[in-house]
């Protein structure tokens, strides 16, 4: 694939490292063969209904990667408010694949700034999306886990087509998301046909408590 990066874009995307908010900008860019002008990134608290965790520090290298500006904001307000001001921005781009609530108030949101929502995933078959991620040759990992069924073991698992039909077949077992839509899992993306370069992780820390357990990325850098 080549990348055009020098096309203006009027598309901000949401971006929190996980395969999602990746995927939704790799799909934007088959179709309009444009780059986001920009990607905003939530710092929000543990636990949030809304807004990933784990990681969001990191996603300043895959804005680096993509050669696009990084809005690091505590509040999506903030974010679109810069993306409109500073790069022009008409649309934002989610990753959103089945949260009504997602959907809704990012849309409502939006509007405040006379900016429409795009949401590419959205409805898509779970275990067929699941699919298209490696077979696009994304490199991503799994950085959180909370569900019955996933184990310490998934924690740092690169999700390569046998790992993706594992977590499939765990999903009809367990009754979850196959795409962890619902939280059950967060992930982080290391490479995507977007980038420039691939993030390498140097140190990180497996962090388990009950339950669940979370993959903190401690070193990184581009290769």
């Amino acid at each position: 694939m080549r990348i055009m990066r020098n096309e203006r874009s009027i598309y901000a995307a949401l971006l929190s490292g996980g395969k999602d908010s990746n995927f939704a900008m790799f799909e934007i860019y088959r179709r309009t063969g444009q780059l986001p002008c920009c990607a905003i990134t939530v710092f929000t608290e543990k636990d949030d209904m809304v807004f990933h965790y784990e990681n969001t520090s990191w996603v300043k290298l895959q804005c680096a990667s993509l050669g696009i500006p990084w809005i690091a904001v505590k509040s999506i307000e903030e974010g679109l408010d810069a993306a409109s001001r500073n790069y022009d921005a008409k649309e934002l781009v989610t990753g959103g694949i089945a949260s009504n609530f997602q959907k809704r108030k990012f849309s409502e949101v939006a509007a405040k700034f006379n900016m429409k929502t795009v949401n590419p995933l959205w409805g898509i078959d779970q275990e067929y999306y699941m699919r298209q991620l490696p077979g696009n040759g994304f490199d991503y990992i799994i950085v959180k886990v909370a569900s019955l069924g996933l184990g310490r073991e998934w924690l740092g698992r690169k999700m390569d087509g046998d790992a993706t039909e594992q977590l499939i077949k765990l999903s009809k077992r367990y009754r979850f998301n196959p795409s962890l839509e619902g939280g059950e899992g967060e992930t982080f993306v290391l490479w995507m046909p977007l980038y420039r370069k691939r993030i390498r992780i140097n140190d990180a820390e497996m962090v388990w408590e009950k339950d669940s357990g979370t993959y903190l990325i401690r070193s990184a850098d581009l290769e």
